[in-house]
């Protein structure tokens, strides 16, 4: 069979199919042909070598902010994320119902970057860095959420809410409740922001349903998962077993090394990994997927885990596994050769603490339906 592109000699990790071996990879059109521990590459117009190196899924980072130029905090796209390994990026309410057609024509469609979106709650989205979005509730309309979410329904795959007091004041518990509104007429999940809510975890926490999902779930800003006593909150603990999904989303002023210690201590780790990239953080303490990826990692979660927190498990959040997040045959050629560097390298939290690792993951090249990008350092 001739390919398009041969991937040779990698050690092959798809935990979608429990998979981490060496293996070979081809693709044809865009779309995995075949996973073998041969393929040929006589025939091939294109071979990456990738001996000891690691192949993946393209990573899916379930928490960015992409509507550069008009979402204050917002990035540009394929430069800080599918050149440094993910190919599929959720934008996290950077857009809401008033500005969505205008993030779609200009974002959207023009990011070689697989890029989807939770629709922001607020009609205005996130426009501006000192005044919240929901601080006057009237921004929270349930009926233009919802028919922006159906009218782009191929690209928005949920509703976001921030509930912090500095964004939404006393009005976090009602912005939920339409958040939550809105998701149930479309039939998809809410992700919520905490860190500094006005009202308890517990009472946020008890209205979400079965995969919705929680970002910044290891902030250091109380109330946050871990109690004054050191154990993780019991409301979070009930909301996890009713399959609420509890994602990193480093940030700026997100993600504490202290906490997530005590959490996974705890038993309680991340249900997805994601790096909540943003012009505010893209210098450090973030700079990307693979950098947050590397903190768990030291954190002692298995290398294993850690891919499937950045492949299966937000894709299969987000309705889209199959399509993204694995290796299988039929799956889009989405695929992220990185390298495991040793070496000592200095991490940081989202308070400034710092930790002294030994390895790292960085970006060799990123496939996308079969083209490749180079990696930006």
């Amino acid at each position: 069979m001739a390919y398009d592109l041969v991937i040779k000699n990698g050690t092959v990790i798809d935990p979608a199919q429990k998979l981490h071996a060496k293996r070979d990879i081809g693709v044809v059109g865009g779309r995995i042909a075949a996973v073998e521990s041969h393929i040929p590459d006589r025939d091939s117009r294109d071979v990456i070598e990738a001996e000891g190196l690691l192949v993946t899924p393209g990573l899916v980072d379930l928490h960015v902010h992409v509507w550069w130029g008009v979402a204050h905090l917002a990035i540009e796209a394929d430069p800080h994320t599918l050149a440094r390994g993910a190919t599929t990026v959720v934008d996290a309410g950077s857009a809401g119902a008033n500005t969505f057609p205008g993030f779609h024509r200009y974002v959207i469609e023009r990011t070689h970057a697989r890029t989807l979106a939770f629709l922001h709650i607020s009609g205005m989205g996130q426009l501006d860095r000192d005044i919240g979005e929901l601080e006057d509730i009237r921004w929270a309309r349930v009926d233009p959420a919802v028919e922006t979410a159906r009218a782009f329904g191929d690209w928005i795959v949920g509703i976001k809410v921030r509930l912090s007091e500095a964004i939404v004041g006393a009005n976090d518990v009602v912005a939920l409740e339409r958040a939550i509104e809105a998701a149930g007429h479309i039939r998809k999940p809410v992700m919520i922001h905490i860190g500094a809510t006005k009202h308890p975890l517990e009472e946020i926490f008890g209205k979400l349903r079965p995969g919705d999902i929680v970002t910044h779930s290891f902030t250091a800003r109380p109330p946050g998962i871990i109690t004054d006593t050191g154990k993780v909150l019991p409301a979070a603990i009930e909301a996890r077993k009713r399959g609420v999904i509890f994602d990193v989303g480093h940030g700026a002023g997100s993600f504490g090394f202290r906490i997530a210690d005590q959490a996974l201590a705890q038993g309680f780790g991340p249900s997805t990994i994601s790096s909540d990239v943003h012009v505010y953080n893209v210098r450090g303490p973030v700079f990307d997927l693979v950098t947050t990826l590397s903190k768990f990692l030291h954190l002692g979660i298995s290398l294993e885990e850690v891919i499937a927190m950045a492949t299966e498990r937000p894709a299969r959040a987000v309705g889209r596994l199959g399509e993204v997040g694995t290796l299988k045959p039929g799956a889009s050629a989405d695929i992220a050769v990185l390298r495991m560097a040793e070496g000592p390298v200095t991490f940081t939290d989202a308070q400034g603490e710092t930790r002294q690792g030994a390895r790292r993951l960085l970006p060799v090249v990123t496939v996308r339906q079969g083209r490749r990008h180079p990696p930006l350092h």
